[in-house]
């Protein structure tokens, strides 16, 4: 099982590209760069560490055709591609909080990622390439720019409907904050649906979102942690339910716009809400914890690779060079050792 990180679109190109070089460095195989309604473009953000970097993977997320054509996300992912020399890969999701203040509603949302994933996938590889879809078309794409071998293209998926289509049509499964029942899930129900389709399961790749705060100071990891929580995944209740009864969930979509607001005010505790409930959140859908429990949170990294999780892509909030350290010297040995 191979370790990303997530290093969000508010840091600068500079500053985006040493700490990529410094993952590089470790053995880390992709920077993923998370895109925001109030971050830098993620493609053009990667442009410097794609141009230093000699290994490691580029990798801007994520993407969707709410907001971006996919004729446009297929023009820029090309272009980085070869920046790379053949090492840019991408996440095409359903959209997230730049779709939802862009005011566009989510209609067709699986049928979006598809047309979408076919179109980006169609230009890396086909030439000349035409599409006539439901929703987007493009006739006579025929560049005769393009050098490098073509990126990886994962879907951002976890309910049923959206890992059927990913099955046929994308190289990955990105998943996201999936727990082990329901990562493992996720996997067999992929696997059956490229059984059905007569698809080689050969080289898929299941990858995980998980975010990271591991620091020197264990209250400050959790600080952290539960400033950040309305970000994980707070309003899905099949993921909730796992750990929590129906009520505290209640309890948890009351004050979903307060959990939210913890981030901006770096707070980290909101009035009505007991403490033990954001503590739980906190336990169940992050990695957190003092670097004395480093061990811990290596075990359970183990267990996602038992289960066919091919990559763990971690989100480095904070102490991004820390985190990258101690992933390099401590996690990944204890990955390849398994």
């Amino acid at each position: 099982m191979n370790i990303d990180i997530v290093l969000d679109s508010h840091l600068p190109p500079d500053q985006l590209a040493d700490l990529g070089l410094l993952a590089e460095r470790y053995g880390i195989r992709t920077v993923w760069n998370a895109s925001y309604l109030d971050g830098r473009d993620p493609l053009t953000n990667m442009a410097e560490l794609a141009r230093r970097s000699r290994t490691l993977r580029v990798a801007p997320m994520a993407l969707n055709a709410y907001e971006m054509h996919p004729f446009r996300i297929g023009m820029a992912l090309l272009t980085l591609n070869e920046i790379a020399g053949g090492r840019a890969q991408t996440m095409i999701g359903g959209g997230g909080e730049v779709v939802m203040a862009l005011g566009i509603p989510f209609e067709k949302r699986v049928r979006h990622v598809r047309e979408c994933l076919e179109i980006v996938k169609g230009m890396c590889t086909a030439r000349p390439f035409d599409y006539a879809g439901e929703l987007f078309s493009i006739e006579g794409y025929d560049p005769q720019w393009i050098t490098a071998r073509p990126p990886l293209i994962y879907a951002g998926a976890n309910r049923p409907q959206m890992l059927r289509m990913a099955a046929k049509h994308a190289d990955g499964i990105f998943m996201s904050d999936l727990s082990l029942s329901l990562a493992q899930a996720a996997i067999g129900a992929v696997h059956d649906r490229m059984a059905e389709i007569g698809r080689d399961r050969t080289g898929f790749r299941f990858n995980n979102f998980m975010a990271w705060y591991v620091y020197n100071d264990p209250a400050e990891a959790r600080h952290e942690a539960r400033r950040w929580i309305g970000f994980r995944a707070l309003f899905r209740e099949y993921m909730m339910r796992e750990f929590m009864s129906a009520e505290e969930f209640a309890v948890i979509l009351e004050h979903i716009p307060q959990i939210y607001a913890m981030a901006s005010k770096d707070e980290d505790s909101i009035d009505g809400m007991p403490d033990h409930l954001l503590d739980l959140c906190v336990d169940r859908l992050t990695l957190t914890g003092g670097v004395g429990q480093l061990d811990r949170i290596i075990e359970h990294l183990v267990e996602f690779k038992a289960i066919g999780v091919t990559e763990i892509s971690l989100e480095l909030k904070k102490h991004q060079a820390h985190g990258i350290r101690l992933i390099g010297e401590r996690v990944l040995p204890a990955l390849r050792e398994v």
